[in-house]
């Protein structure tokens, strides 16, 4: 299993490719997205560290710690060129299409996204960082997943 920091490299490799930016709120919530697809996609995990709910959305902390000195401009990142050795090719790919989709989102946008649903909506508690249970992600976007695409067989 990878770590939140190995996604996060992955995004800010992708990022810096295609010459767009990301700040520390909006990988917190391309980090959140990746984890609970991945919950829906594959029944698992994506990495162990836990999400908390807090005020601007789901949160990471080791990783908002990483780059919290940044505040809200774009996080430098410098390109080893292994950021992709931690994945196997289908991680990748699921990877490379939620980057795909959610990189077109704004910070704001995103946290205005998580603040609208079930997950962190339940979570949150003014105050306090209350982890975002794994479990309530897999039933919230399995749910979203079916209505959108309908359930299979």
């Amino acid at each position: 299993m990878v770590k939140a920091l190995d996604v996060a490299k992955m995004f800010l490799f992708w990022a810096k490719e295609d010459g767009d930016i990301i700040t520390n709120l909006k990988l917190q919530k391309l980090l959140y997205y990746a984890q609970a697809w991945h919950l829906v996609n594959y029944g698992r995990r994506l990495f162990m560290d836990e999400i908390e709910a807090w005020d601007f959305g789901p949160v990471v902390k080791t990783i908002y710690h990483k780059w919290k000195k940044y505040g809200s401009t774009p996080i430098p990142y410098e390109i080893t060129g292994k950021e992709a050795d931690q994945f196997s090719e289908p991680k990748l790919k699921f990877l490379q299409e939620l980057y795909r989709i959610y990189s077109n989102f704004s910070a704001t946008q995103l946290v205005s996204m998580t603040h609208g649903e079930k997950p962190w909506k339940e979570s949150f508690n003014k105050g306090q960082n209350v982890v975002i249970s794994t479990k309530l992600m897999k039933e919230y976007y399995s749910e979203l997943y079916d209505k959108q695409y309908g359930k299979e067989g």
